[in-house]
């Protein structure tokens, strides 16, 4: 087995605070991302049901 000597482990104590202000940019551009990706969804589907509402008109020549 693999021994692992205690000079080459390096502690790292548990920081509440330390770990908060690391993981907050990673939550905002997680929302960042989701929130323009759900804006790009929502335009698209508004696109196609605009389309389909006047494929009918488009067909007679109006």
């Amino acid at each position: 087995m693999h021994e692992i000597r205690n000079e080459t482990v390096q502690r790292v104590d548990y920081d509440p605070k330390r770990m908060l202000q690391s993981g907050i940019p990673v939550i905002l551009a997680l929302m960042a991302f989701l929130v323009s990706a759900g804006y790009i969804a929502y335009r698209m589907l508004s696109s196609y049901n605009y389309n389909k509402r006047w494929q009918d008109y488009d067909e007679c020549g109006i």
